[in-house]
């Protein structure tokens, strides 16, 4: 697989994955070596090798300010203590250079402890996130994954003492869920006040045992509209809550397109679910006048246009279905970052 970097004007992440080391588990829905396209075992050389595949692009003009080589696909900390200190060993040159400035780990909260912190904390490992993926225990025992709330909340308290910034991971979808469980994960994720949060709708991955079970008739993945509407309200409540959703959905990788199966899967599902958010506020402007108009004209961030749209203008066309408008105009503002409804 391609390792594709993160990054915008202001950011880089450099992924390095360490598929299946340190985890456990084999979860129902796992497996990083499908998905990632990786199979062999990160050493120096490879890790120097990806360093200066994504580094030798960039100069002092296009360089983001924030630039970070972070660890996915395993539990980190579950590592065995010399394997973690040889990673981290790798990384410390690129540090001490400036082009790397700090380190993230993807890890599980039973691997949290003050010794494994404290070596992430002397070599500049910044954000820690944990895979939670429910809180609901029918859901992660189902699931393979047994993990009690208690050591969470647990692993949390420690990271937050150690002031490392804190990610946290969810999993809609997964056998035995439904909606009102993953609403609850959600309440109990922004109980443990996250800097931000992942969402990754469960899709059916060859290879795994959530393959056997959906082969078998046992596991049926949700729909793609359920899924918008789960995630949605979760995003809607993190957002009140502070709380940044930096992914949703997976990026729509070559390895994962081979080898996915079923599921609420679209290659720019975040889209749906943000475009969704934004024709539900319009809805509800509309529906708090005194009277509905023929016609209506909202004034909405020029960047966020066509999620007001709405894929081939969806929004626009339910709309007026629901309130028999004869039109819906937008209007672009270039300074203001909220929606407004200025003529009816």
């Amino acid at each position: 697989m391609t390792s594709y970097p993160v990054k915008n004007k202001k950011y880089l992440i450099v992924p390095v994955f360490v598929s299946h080391e340190g985890c456990p588990y084999r979860c129902s829905f796992c497996n990083q070596t499908k998905i990632t396209g990786i199979d062999t075992k990160t050493d120096k050389k490879m890790l120097k090798e990806i360093l200066r595949t994504h580094l030798e692009v960039l100069n002092s003009e296009n360089l983001p300010e924030k630039r970070e080589l972070a660890f996915f696909g395993g539990s980190f900390t579950g590592i065995n203590l010399e394997r973690q200190k040889y990673l981290l060993s790798a990384v410390q040159p690129w540090i001490l250079s400036g082009e790397i400035q700090s380190i993230r780990v993807s890890t599980h909260a039973l691997f949290i402890d003050d010794i494994k912190l404290s070596l992430l904390r002397k070599n500049h490992v910044e954000t820690v996130e944990l895979g939670i993926q429910s809180t609901d225990d029918e859901v992660l025992n189902l699931a393979g994954r047994e993990c009690p709330f208690d050591v969470i909340q647990s692993a949390v308290d420690r990271i937050h003492a150690m002031n490392f910034r804190l990610g946290l991971q969810l999993m809609p979808g997964l056998p035995g869920d439904n909606e009102q469980k993953f609403q609850k994960s959600v309440d109990n994720v922004i109980s443990l006040k996250p800097d931000f949060v992942r969402i990754y709708p469960t899709l059916v991955i060859k290879n795994t045992g959530l393959f056997d079970m959906y082969q078998q008739g046992t596991y049926t993945p949700w729909s793609l509209e359920r899924m918008i509407e789960a995630v949605k309200e979760a995003v809607v409540k993190f957002e009140k809550a502070g709380i940044k959703v930096i992914r949703v959905g997976l990026h729509p990788d070559p390895s994962l397109m081979e080898n996915y199966v079923a599921g609420p899967f679209h290659p720019s599902f975040r889209y749906l679910v943000d475009s969704r958010i934004m024709r539900e506020r319009m809805i509800k402007m509309i529906r708090s006048l005194k009277q509905v108009p023929l016609s209506v004209t909202f004034r909405v961030p020029a960047r966020k246009v066509s999620l007001y749209l709405g894929h081939k203008k969806e929004n626009i066309s339910i709309i007026k279905n629901i309130f028999g408008l004869d039109s819906i105009s937008l209007q672009q503002d270039d300074i203001n970052d909220h929606l407004e409804l200025v003529a009816s």
